[in-house]
């Protein structure tokens, strides 16, 4: 039988529709992980490597490189933290492949995945990162190649903290390509910055109805 690689897919669910899902792959050969949003894996991807330097890469082109945080404690360390607010379940019908969905209140607090690679020899019988300090909610495990331990995937509900982010003009294709989606339904677009632990953060947010204006004006 052919080896695969271990994939895991996650998404918030809320009232019947579901948030995009976040596809997570670990490396057949040697102990990597590469991440990608439903229906954008052509277009980027995070590729988080062995050696400890990582990148985000869009199409072949690297645009955003970091590298591995500390660990938070003795043999874990916090790698990505994805955050789904409530509103980015737009999605009707379930996904086509198979995806962990955490069900989640319409009032809730935006959710966050957190992706923690464990060493080796970690306790992984009954108990997962923040089980007992934090309360949060086990989603699932991959195995990591070479016996270099595993990535643990947990969600917790939690504030969104305050922040600034400074974006680039996105290019005049890119906007058509916004507005294109946003005259068929929500759009939903992922800033990128970092957590306090240096890990890297990921946050879906939906659009309001203003965006077309906006889009618009840009576009004249």
């Amino acid at each position: 039988m052919e080896n695969r690689s271990p994939i895991m897919r996650f998404a918030i669910t809320s009232g019947g529709k579901r948030a995009a899902y976040w596809r997570l792959r670990a490396g057949l050969k040697q102990p990597e992980l590469f991440l990608e949003r439903e229906d954008y894996g052509r277009k980027f991807h995070f590729s988080l490597h062995a050696s400890g330097q990582w990148h985000m890469k869009e199409g072949r082109q690297e645009r955003i490189s970091w590298s591995r945080p500390s660990e938070v404690i003795p043999g874990y360390t916090r790698a990505v933290g994805i955050v789904q607010p409530v509103a980015t379940a737009v999605r009707e019908g379930p996904p086509a492949e198979e995806t962990v969905l955490v069900p989640i209140p319409a009032n809730a607090n935006p959710t966050t995945f957190s992706l923690f690679i464990e060493r080796p020899g970690a306790n992984l019988d009954n108990s997962w990162p923040g089980k007992n300090a934090d309360g949060t909610t086990l989603v699932g495990r991959i195995p990591l190649a070479a016996g270099a331990g595993t990535c643990c995937i947990v969600a917790l509900q939690q504030p969104l903290q305050p922040g600034r982010a400074d974006f680039a003009r996105p290019t005049d294709d890119e906007l058509r390509w916004m507005r294109d989606v946003a005259t068929r339904g929500p759009l939903i677009t992922t800033i990128i910055g970092k957590l306090s632990d240096g890990a890297l953060a990921l946050i879906d947010l939906r659009a309001d109805e203003s965006v077309l204006a906006t889009l618009d004006s840009a576009l004249e």
